[in-house]
């Protein structure tokens, strides 16, 4: 027997023993304990482990505040007495909306007439019409063309809308006219954000939808199956500021994609840094707005792009609101800061034609960088018994109408139209600004870069206000927790 075979054998034998010894002793030292104890454990430590985990994952969504309020508004609804008096006046509130419901319900038609109106029932439609609010110039977020319904610049895209009713894009061999009318709504719009920039890449492309939702939809989606494509995540996440538009939650719903909202800085704006600490290997998008809808304030875009770029995930853009805005006002020389497909890193955006592009209501565009990450938003169906479908967007049939009304718009205006409508619309800001800084029971929410203002009041009951303001014609949006 050779030394070095010797010398393995004396190692074995040692560590044979070591683990004899280390037996003997956690056997002495168990002993103490009952079987039952030994069994359950370990059981016990998982299961704690396990709650620990994912109290630890609640904080990390929701943050420490929102967690222990959550805990705290969980714990009194175990107080006897407290739940079943929340629900009652949770059900108050639902009788009082249901009973204001069904009054006005009563005299709806639940069934088809048995003989036609015909003509007649255009005289219906009218009466039903005139009972509509007043709108014009005192809804908030409504309806953003100005004067009558008959006449100017309603009249026109009334009539392009009714020249195009019956056509539908799904069969671009039969409407050739509206297929060209949306690509060029789309080329225009994309023009609108540097997409003839070096910058942009040169392959900003797009389709037109029913409106800011199905765009963000669309994107949220497209942006999935890209990061699916391009990362292999199966298991996807989005992080979007808490002023970001509800849009994104209704995509994390309909995508199942995990949504994580994080608060904004003390300007209102997405808080860039707090955004980072949520990215991980399952992130795909990050989302900023140009404005936001609740304050009308722009998000770091710019920083986002960065961060986006830096990652390698996507970056989505919510111009609904200042797409057809904030190109002008830049224009007039107002401080506005990047925005558009100029930044590294912005992978798409939506911008809606029928704010302040003044389109027909139901039209919206959205856009991306290149083609290669838009080709995962449509979906082609090859072995259907019904031949060849290939779909855009959410819809299968479009109607065209409406497609018609926005190219109508667009064109009718042109640069000078909406560089006239955003100097005037921006000097109605600066003056309902200037009004509000002069009441001293009111401040502005934040620093307004274009033509939402948000108000608040540390003094009054700031819905008070509003509901006094609708008792009088104005219809203004109530936000949540204004005066934080």
């Amino acid at each position: 027997m050779d030394s070095s075979s010797s010398s393995s054998s004396s190692s074995s034998a040692s560590f044979n023993s070591f683990l004899i010894r280390i037996r003997a002793s956690a056997n002495s030292f168990l002993s103490q304990f009952e079987p039952l104890a030994l069994l359950f454990a370990p059981l016990l430590t998982l299961l704690v482990a396990r709650v620990l985990e994912s109290f630890l994952s609640v904080i990390h969504e929701k943050g420490l505040k929102a967690t222990l309020l959550g805990f705290f508004m969980s714990s009194i609804k175990l107080v006897p007495g407290v739940k079943s008096y929340i629900d009652a006046e949770k059900q108050k509130v639902v009788d009082k909306l249901q009973s204001g419901s069904k009054s006005n319900r009563e005299h709806w038609r639940m069934e088809l007439p048995t003989t036609g109106l015909g003509v007649g029932v255009i005289e219906e439609m009218k009466d039903e019409k005139g009972k509509d609010a007043d709108w014009q110039g005192k809804c908030s977020g409504t309806v953003y063309i100005g004067g009558n319904e008959s006449e100017g610049h309603f009249s026109l895209i009334n009539e392009a809308c009714s020249m195009f009713a019956h056509t539908n894009p799904l069969h671009l061999d039969v409407f050739q006219s509206v297929a060209r009318f949306e690509a060029e709504v789309v080329a225009m719009t994309a023009a609108l954000l540097s997409s003839k920039e070096k910058a942009s890449g040169g392959e900003v492309c797009g389709n037109m939808t029913s409106g800011g939702t199905e765009s963000i939809l669309l994107a949220v989606k497209t942006s999935r199956d890209y990061m699916k494509m391009k990362k292999g995540i199966t298991r996807p996440e989005m992080i979007i500021a808490e002023s970001a538009h509800s849009a994104y939650d209704k995509a994390a719903q309909y995508f199942n994609i995990k949504l994580h909202r994080v608060p904004v800085n003390k300007e209102f704006q997405a808080d860039v840094k707090a955004i980072a600490q949520y990215i991980n290997r399952n992130t795909i998008l990050i989302v900023g707005s140009a404005p936001g809808f609740p304050h009308g304030i722009i998000d770091p875009i710019e920083e986002l792009g960065k961060l986006g770029y830096r990652y390698g995930i996507c970056l989505h853009v919510d111009l609904c609101l200042g797409g057809f805005v904030l190109p002008f006002a830049r224009k007039l020389g107002y401080p506005i800061p990047s925005f558009d497909f100029t930044i590294m890193g912005v992978t798409s955006m939506s911008v809606d034609v029928h704010k302040y592009g003044l389109a027909p209501k139901g039209t919206s565009v959205v856009l991306y960088r290149n083609h290669d990450i838009r080709k995962h938003q449509f979906v082609a169906v090859t072995e259907w018994s019904g031949g060849l479908y290939v779909s855009p967007t959410i819809a299968g049939s479009r109607p065209g109408g409406l497609i018609a009304g926005a190219w109508a718009a667009m064109m009718s205006l042109g640069q000078e139209g909406y560089l006239e409508n955003t100097r005037k619309i921006m000097e109605v800001s600066k003056m309902i600004q200037k009004g509000i800084k002069e009441i001293p029971e009111l401040f502005i929410i934040g620093k307004p870069d274009m033509t939402i203002v948000a108000i608040g009041s540390a003094v009054l009951d700031i819905f008070e206000v509003n509901d006094i303001m609708s008792r009088k014609g104005w219809h203004l949006n109530a936000l949540q927790r204004p005066n934080r």
